[in-house]
């Protein structure tokens, strides 16, 4: 018997993978929340960033390991983070014992997320041809922008968040632009 997607035994209770697809769908969206209220914190984070000495690690080399430089980890841990959360989805898409509704809604998160990385690229790419090395932190209705440099005058501020708002069709007050010190 069938109900609202779930596959039910004769004795009533959830097959083990229907409710393993289930479980990887609400971890995903979990998941998805947790990341919307982390960016949603972004100010917090950015006060990290503000570039009190305290708030940067000190290089005392000339140059920084790969480990030790900001967006390099950041973009790795990002890319990361991306993959599982494709792999998860994919896991849905994937599942023949997945209800239609659940697999119609793993899609739908997935192409919410390779969206989101295509515009996040897009961005960071459309910058750094502008001459800013920058970071950017899309969610359904805000973008972050960390930018490396110690700080950034009001034209150049303009300028990024018009790039910004370009590609995420965003408007200026939804997009924050964080300078970041070297």
């Amino acid at each position: 018997m069938k109900v609202t997607g779930f596959v039910q035994n004769s004795a009533g209770s959830l097959t083990g993978r229907s409710r393993r697809s289930w479980r990887l769908l609400l971890f995903v969206l979990v998941v998805g929340v947790l990341l919307c209220f982390a960016i949603s914190r972004w100010h917090d984070f950015a006060l990290t960033l503000s570039g009190k000495p305290t708030s940067v690690p000190a290089v005392t080399s000339g140059t920084a390991a790969a480990g030790e430089d900001f967006f390099i980890e950041f973009r790795l841990d990002r890319e990361k983070t991306q993959k599982e959360q494709i792999d998860m989805v994919k896991a849905i898409i994937d599942d023949n014992q997945a209800s239609k509704e659940a697999r119609d809604e793993a899609y739908r998160e997935y192409l919410s997320i390779v969206d989101g990385m295509g515009k996040e690229l897009k961005i960071e790419g459309i910058l750094k041809a502008k001459g800013f090395d920058s970071i950017a932190v899309l969610t359904m209705d805000a973008c972050a922008v960390v930018v490396r440099a110690s700080s950034l005058d009001e034209k150049q501020v303009a300028q990024i968040g018009e790039a910004v708002r370009r590609i995420t069709r965003l408007g200026l007050e939804k997009i924050t632009v964080i300078p970041a010190p070297q």
